[in-house]
C-alpha cells in the first residue's frame, strides 16, 4: 500500500499542527525523519542502526520512498511511541496501521 507522506498532522480542531522552532506545518514525512534522527544517550546506536534509520530517514525527505516495509514499520511506532507527544503518535500510527 503506497504512502503519502506529506499527509500532515492536525490537531483536536483539524488545524495544521506547526513545528515549534521552524513555524513549517508537521507531516507524516517531518515526523517520521525527526524521529529517526535523533539520538538517545541513554540507549547508543552502533554504527550498522545509525547508517539504516539515516538511509530510510533520507528515502523518506527526498520522496524516494512511498511505501514501507513491516520491519520499517514497526521500527517508526516504536520510535514515534517514544519521542513524540500522544496527538502526533496517535496519527501517525493511523497512518501506518492501514497496511
Amino acid at each position: 500500500m503506497k504512502i503519502d507522506f506529506n499527509t500532515e498532522i492536525k490537531n483536536l480542531r483539524g488545524e495544521s499542527v506547526r513545528d515549534n522552532a521552524s513555524n513549517e506545518i508537521l507531516t507524516l514525512s517531518s515526523v517520521l525523519v525527526e524521529v529517526l534522527l535523533l539520538t538517545d544517550k541513554d540507549n547508543p546506536l552502533e554504527g550498522k542502526e545509525k547508517m539504516k534509520r539515516y538511509s530510510l530517514a533520507k528515502d523518506i525527505y527526498d520522496g524516494n520512498k512511498d511505501s514501507l516495509s513491516a520491519e520499517e514499520v514497526v521500527l517508526l511506532k516504536e520510535l514515534v511511541g517514544k519521542y513524540t507527544n500522544t496527538l502526533i503518535a496517535g496519527q501517525v500510527f493511523l497512518m501506518l496501521n492501514d497496511f
